[in-house]
């Protein structure tokens, strides 16, 4: 797929352009926008923590089904009984009515159904899934494909290229035919930490009002940039609300951060509060 600028609407550019330095990231976001407006199956690829359910969030937001709802299903060591009841169709009586509902689909209807860490099902699982979705789409939309919802699909990155030598793989290409975007690691993209600090911090000061002179030093800083951060952009987020807390909302220093080397003493009790 190629993606230009000039096919993508001003204000939204300058959105990409202060959501992140990076250029990896810039051009992902203009395909994203791109993708948006093609009713395709996604697959999201990237390590934990890193930002897929945000992306599958913006390709909702983008897309004509933005004032439908976004749901969420979690796959992440289901049980049987819970992808039977969410994806298979139920009979329920009603005033004298008997009529077969689907939970899951009904919930997402005409929107996006987001199946986050799909990678980590069985390959059976994923199948049984697969298949469900599509015969209670058949049941439920039948009169009314446009209210078929959307599939999103988020992969672990490291499962991903172990489903790819596996057959389950070509199988899930037949069913969906669907496009797959690979999303960088924060190690890859270090250039947004700053950007991403500078949002969890105003986050926080609108959450916590207390928290209203709440930032961070320079020097703390300069670690957040040199970390590896193997948990991402979620493992980022938690570092910066922990050093919320142990500097009391004030100025985030080294010692306040979860990961330093150089660690001291995470807080200094006053004479009048001993108090985190």
């Amino acid at each position: 797929m190629v993606t230009t600028k000039s096919v993508i609407k001003k204000p939204l550019l300058n959105d990409i352009e202060k959501s992140s330095k990076s250029l990896l990231m810039q051009d992902i976001f203009y395909k994203i926008l791109r993708l948006a407006k093609i009713d395709t199956p996604v697959i999201l690829v990237g390590e934990i923590g890193s930002g897929t359910k945000r992306l599958a969030h913006v390709i909702h937001k983008n897309s004509d089904r933005a004032l439908a709802p976004f749901h969420t299903f979690n796959c992440l060591g289901i049980r049987e009984e819970e992808y039977k009841d969410a994806f298979w169709g139920q009979l329920q009586f009603d005033d004298n009515h008997l009529s077969l509902k689907y939970d899951l689909l009904e919930k997402a209807v005409g929107g996006i159904l987001y199946l986050d860490q799909f990678s980590e099902l069985s390959p059976s699982l994923m199948l049984n899934i697969l298949d469900s979705y599509q015969k209670g789409c058949k049941q439920l939309f039948r009169h009314n494909k446009q209210a078929k919802p959307r599939l999103i699909l988020s992969f672990n990155q490291e499962s991903y290229h172990k489903i790819l030598t596996h057959s389950i793989w070509e199988k899930l290409l037949g069913e969906l035919n669907p496009v797959v975007l690979m999303l960088p690691p924060l190690r890859e993209r270090k250039e947004d930490i700053p950007i991403l600090i500078d949002h969890f911090i105003k986050e926080i000061k609108t959450n916590y009002p207390d928290y209203k002179d709440l930032n961070i030093s320079s020097r703390a800083l300069i670690e957040c940039y040199d970390y590896h951060w193997p948990g991402n952009i979620l493992q980022l987020k938690n570092a910066i609300f922990h050093g919320a807390i142990l500097s009391h909302g004030q100025t985030i220093e080294l010692e306040h951060l979860p990961f330093s080397m150089s660690w001291k003493s995470p807080y200094t009790i006053h004479k009048n509060n001993t108090s985190l």
